[in-house]
Parts: structure tokens; sequence; C-alpha cells
């Protein structure tokens, strides 16, 4: 399918907020308003090798949505003992919002008498009007303690207990070819938290979270419509869509040293596993082409890390300094896939293992700065269908940095250069090493108010616009409209007022 389009249109939006606080009770008034209107005209040519046929659509669409919105915040602190306070937060919002999404086909036009009768040229499946009103509260409500490190204790605790309730109800009035419904949808969550913190006088620091989130689905996605605008992407709802929900745990550990100490640690991990999320699920129509989507809920992903970085600073006058940032990512991913051969998709679980390490070692005295960093991320993806190919990927880069500012002149030199390097992916086009190296100059002016400046990014031309990435399913992505190489002229002044003393 070949595809030409263009389109035009208008947006803007209005906002005002007013803030205060009275008699300890902070709040904040929010009133919003959005209009945005757009015309679009595309042309596909569709062309069937399988049953060979030639097919022709042109399409107009017609679009405006209109958004008034309002928000009342309110939060208040209080105490309820020496050590222990509370808080309480509520959020309330109003919205409606009118949505005329129009499609024509100009091409089926009978006699040029019907050149203004809109009816005879609309496509009323995919053609929709719609108002939705929306009511929003949310509830928080939280105990903590505010225990400071004093002089003559050992340590302090701090702990937080929390728990949020948010409530939406929506109201959906639509209307699309024989779809003509009042669709409504009130949901009530509660998600609680809690955290718990411990610091010494030794400069040791302990601090565990837990929390759940959930959030409603898109009401739109709930309608059960059918939108084949595209000739070869058909869209649909699902009624009884749920949204997200997850429940994440942690901790992190700190250790700061003193005196002649200056080392430097902290050791963290991590849990989040999703109860639910919402994943496109596909269908493949062989004869025709065309692949038709549907949003559905998967459940079982989840994602674990850990992190252990050190840094220490040599000498009492601190000109070296060393760093080591080593973590580990576990990704148990589910989502929709296709395998080859199959016309519709499947739940396919995908694991990845990703093991990273990066360190540096830096010079920094006076107007000299030099630093030699390296990075080295290894990926091991396994999945459980058929088709999927094992990845053992490595990625590495290193380098080295400088930056002088000459005496008298302060004139600022600087340059750095990187190998990037890939390994063991199953395109040549990602097994790539790439040396880039950029540098600067700049020169202050007026006593330093006014800056002047020239950098060049990849000098040598080694990057290309095209980058390749593998997600967590294991498909290859491509990202382009980058700027892989150039020069750049900064001029800044730097400009102060201060109020007059009384």
């Amino acid at each position: 399918m070949r595809t030409v389009g263009m389109s035009e249109g208008t947006s803007w939006n209005g906002m005002m907020q007013v803030l205060g606080d009275i008699k300890g009770y902070t709040y904040v008034v929010k009133v919003e308003h959005s209009d945005d209107k757009s015309e679009n005209a595309s042309h596909y040519d569709t062309r069937n090798y399988v049953t060979p046929s030639f097919e022709q659509r042109y399409n107009v669409g017609d679009y405006d949505k209109r958004v008034t919105a309002g928000e009342l915040f309110l939060d208040h602190i209080g105490k309820l003992t020496e050590r222990m306070q509370f808080r309480i937060k509520n959020r309330t919002g109003l919205s409606r919002t009118t949505t005329h999404d129009y499609l024509y086909h100009p091409d089926t036009l009978l006699l040029a008498s019907q050149l203004d009768a809109l009816a005879a040229i609309t496509d009323v499946n995919n053609s929709y009007d719609s108002k939705l009103r929306s009511l929003t509260n949310t509830t928080e409500i939280s105990i903590y303690t505010r225990n400071e490190l004093q002089p003559d204790k050992k340590s302090s605790t701090n702990w937080q207990l929390g728990l949020q309730v948010p409530f939406t109800r929506h109201s959906l009035d639509y209307q699309r070819g024989s779809i003509d419904t009042l669709a409504t949808n009130t949901t009530l969550f509660v998600t609680p938290w809690l955290s718990y913190g411990r610091k010494t006088a030794k400069n040791h620091e302990l601090h565990l979270n837990i929390s759940h989130t959930e959030t409603t689905a898109n009401i739109y996605d709930m309608i059960n419509y059918r939108d084949d605008s595209n000739p070869l992407v058909v869209k649909l709802g699902t009624p009884g869509l749920k949204g997200h929900a997850s429940t994440s745990a942690g901790m992190e550990y700190f250790s700061r040293g003193s005196g002649h100490n200056q080392k430097q640690w902290n050791a963290s991990a991590s849990f989040n596993y999703h109860h639910r999320d919402v994943s496109q699920s596909v269908m493949y129509n062989p004869a025709s082409g065309v692949y038709t989507y549907k949003p559905e809920n998967v459940s079982g992903t989840y994602i674990a890390n850990a992190k252990f970085q050190i840094t220490n600073f040599i000498g009492e006058k601190r000109f070296w300094t060393w760093q080591n940032i080593t973590d580990a990512n576990y990704h148990h991913s589910l989502d929709h896939s296709m395998l080859a051969g199959d016309t519709e998709s499947h739940v396919n679980a995908v694991n990845t293992l990703t093991l990273h390490d990066g360190a540096y070692i830096q010079y920094n005295k006076g107007a000299l700065n030099v630093r030699a960093t390296g990075d080295i991320r290894w990926r091991h993806s396994e999945g459980k269908m058929q088709d999927f190919e094992t990845l053992n990927a490595t990625d590495f880069q290193y380098g080295l940095s400088a930056r002088y500012t000459l005496p008298r002149l302060n004139t600022t030199l600087s340059a750095d250069g990187n190998m990037y390097s890939r390994r063991g992916y199953g395109s040549s086009e990602l097994n790539t090493d790439d040396f880039v190296l950029n540098a600067s100059i700049s020169q202050p002016f007026l006593k330093g108010k006014l800056i002047a400046r020239i950098e060049a990014f990849d000098l040598l031309h080694q990057l290309s616009n095209t980058q390749y990435t593998v997600n967590a399913q294991g498909r290859t992505e491509t990202w382009y409209r980058s700027l892989p190489h150039y020069v750049m002229a900064h001029l800044v002044y730097h400009w102060n007022k201060n109020p007059k003393k009384k």
C-alpha cells in the first residue's frame, strides 16, 4: 500500500490558575479550554499480489475536538503528636470533551449534482460524534513522622503510611454508524503505600518502600466499534476492558564516608509486578492483507532490578575521583505476538537479563579536567515462541574527554572521543563500531555577560541518521529523524536585575 496525504488545521488553548493559602489550607483552582480543528486528505493505492487486484481510495477527514475542564486541589498538613503529622490532599476535576471526527470519500460521487450532498460521500462507519463528561476525585491521606537526627542520638527513624482513593466516572454519548449509545464507566480504587527510612550518625541510611497503583481504561477503547479507514489496518474496541494495575517494592542503602574516609557507596533493589496491562492483539487475513488490532488485557509481567554504585575521592585535595556502577535487570515481558506462519497473535513471554557495568576516573584541578570512561552492557533475551532467536548481545563504549581554560584569555577548549561498539545482534547493520569525536571552543566577553561558543558534533561523520534498538519482545525497531553531525554556534547574554535595597 502506498499512501500520500496532507493536512492543515488550527489549535489553541487557554488556562487560568489561582493558588493560595487560607489558614494552613493550600488550594489551587484551574480552568482551561482547548480547541483543535484539522482537515486532512489521503490517497491510498493498494495492490494485492495473491489475488491480483488494484484499488484506489481517497479519504477526506474533518476533525474537531473541544475540551473544557476545571480542577480544584486542596492540601492540608496537621499535627497528631509531637513527632507525628498527617497530610490530606484532595483533587477534584470536571471536564467536557466534544469530538467530531468524520470521514468522506469524494471519489464515490456519481453525479456532479451530488457535490453538496455530504451524506452521499460520508463513511458512516468511520465517522463519529461523541460527548464525554468526566468526574474525577482523588483523596490522599498519609501519616508520617518527622524525626531529625540530633547530635546526642545515634540514629533516627522516619516512616510514612498513605492511602490514595481515586474515583472516576465517565459518561459518553457516542454515535457512529449504527452505534448510538450512552456508555458509563465508574471506577473506585484503593491504592496504599508504605515507606520506611533510618539514618545513623555514621552517615548510613536505609530506605524501604512498597506501593500499589491502578488506573482506569480508556472508555473509547471499551466501545464495540470498527474502524477500517485505513485499507490495510482495522481497529476494534473491547467492551469490558480494564486498566493498568501494578505493585512495586524497593530498598536502598547509602553509606557516606566522613573525615579522611571519602568513599561513598549505595546499593538498591526493586521489584515491579504488573497485575494487568493493556496489550494490542492482532489478526491477519492472508487473502486481503488486512491486519485487525484489538486491545486486550494481559497479566503477569514483572521487572526486577539491582544496582551497586561506589564513588571515591583520592587524596585530601580530591583532585582524583573514580566511580563504578554495576546493575542488573531481569524483565519477564508478556505481550501479544504473531508467530511466523500464524494469522492470529497469542500472549507470548520474553525473558531478558541485562548486566551492565560503567566506570570512570577523573582528574580535576582548577581549569583542567580530564576523564576516561568505560561502559559495557550484556543482554540475553530468550523467548517462548518457536520462531524466537535467542539474543546474546553486547554493547560497549570507551573514551576520553578533556577540558581546559586558558589563563588570562579565559578561552575554554574541550574535546571528547568515544568508541561505540555492538556485537552479537542478528543483523550486520547492528554490529557496528562508531568512533565519535566532538570538540568545542568558548570565549566570554563583557566580564562574562556575553559568551560565544562553537561546537562540532561527530567531526569524523561516523554516525548515520538511522538508529536500531531491540525492545522487550525482541523486535528490532528503526528510528529516523536524528541529526548525525553538525557545527553549531551559540551566543548567550546573561542579564540580571536585582531589586533595590530598602
